[in-house]
C-alpha cells in the first residue's frame, strides 16, 4: 500500500520550487463572463523577484529586460533563433545577420557601461539578466573572477550593475 500526500490545492500567486533550483509561479485566473479557468505555472525570473521584493526600481528590471532582449537577440542563448543554416539554400551559413551582430555590438555597449565582461557588474548582468540563473546560482556556482559570493554580495554587485543598465539605456538619470 503507498503512501498518499495530501497536500492543500495551489492558489493563485503560490510559489513552488521546479527542478534545476527554479520556482514556479501558480497562475490561476478566470474568464469574465464564464466558470472556466486558465491555470498554469510560469517561471519567476530573478529580475521580477527582485522587483516584487523592492529591491530594484521598475527602471532598473526594465533596462535588465533589455540586456536579456539583446542577449537573445544576439543568438548567445540558447533561448535564442534557431541556427541559420538550417535555412533552405544555405546562404547563410557562414556569416550572422545584421540583427545579431548589431544585437551583440548594443550587448558589448552595456557591458562596457557596467565595467566589461570582467568586472563584478558585468558577469552579474551577463549571467542573470543575460543566461537567466538566479541569484543563488550565480554566486555559488559562478561567483566572480574565479571565487564563489556570499548571496547578498552577489545581489548588491547586481543591483549596482543594474543601475548603472538603467542609465545606459535612459530610463534614469
Amino acid at each position: 500500500m503507498t503512501k498518499r500526500l495530501i497536500t492543500a490545492p495551489l492558489q493563485h500567486g503560490d510559489t513552488v520550487p521546479l527542478p534545476g533550483g527554479r520556482l514556479g509561479e501558480w497562475v490561476s485566473l478566470g474568464e469574465e463572463g464564464t466558470t472556466h479557468r486558465t491555470e498554469h505555472f510560469r517561471t519567476v525570473d530573478s529580475l521580477g523577484l527582485m522587483l516584487r521584493n523592492g529591491a530594484i526600481t521598475h527602471q532598473m528590471h526594465d533596462a535588465g529586460q533589455d540586456f536579456g532582449r539583446n542577449f537573445v537577440a544576439a543568438q548567445l542563448s540558447s533561448a535564442g533563433s534557431p541556427p541559420l543554416d538550417r535555412i533552405p539554400g544555405g546562404q547563410w551559413q557562414d556569416t550572422m545577420t545584421e540583427r545579431c551582430a548589431w544585437a551583440r555590438k548594443r550587448l558589448g555597449q552595456a557591458l562596457d557601461a557596467v565595467g566589461g565582461i570582467g568586472s563584478p557588474g558585468g558577469c552579474a548582468v551577463w549571467h542573470v539578466a543575460g543566461l537567466g540563473r538566479s541569484v543563488r546560482e550565480w554566486s555559488a556556482l559562478e561567483g566572480w573572477n574565479g571565487r564563489t559570493l556570499n548571496q547578498y554580495e552577489a545581489k548588491g554587485i547586481l543591483v549596482g550593475a543594474l543601475g548603472v543598465l538603467a542609465v545606459h539605456y535612459g530610463y534614469s538619470r
